[in-house]
């Protein structure tokens, strides 16, 4: 499987002492869901994947839901 350059990027900033929320966005069909779904087998961590693909765009109450 092809390793994108910001695998390498994701990987250091969720090693961060910090803890900072990470947000992937993006256009359609670019890798994001390849990428992420590579950052999880390499780091072995918990998740939560939520796609936004199907929300209206002036809504964002969906945000809240997923805590």
């Amino acid at each position: 499987m092809f390793k994108r350059h910001h695998l390498q990027i994701l990987t250091q900033r969720l090693n961060d002492p910090r803890m900072f929320i990470q947000v992937l966005m993006g256009p359609r069909q670019i890798g994001k869901t390849n990428l992420i779904n590579q950052l999880v087998e390499k780091i072995k961590t918990g998740y939560h994947f939520k796609s936004a693909d199907a929300l209206a765009a002036t809504n964002s109450l969906w945000l809240e839901h997923q805590c």
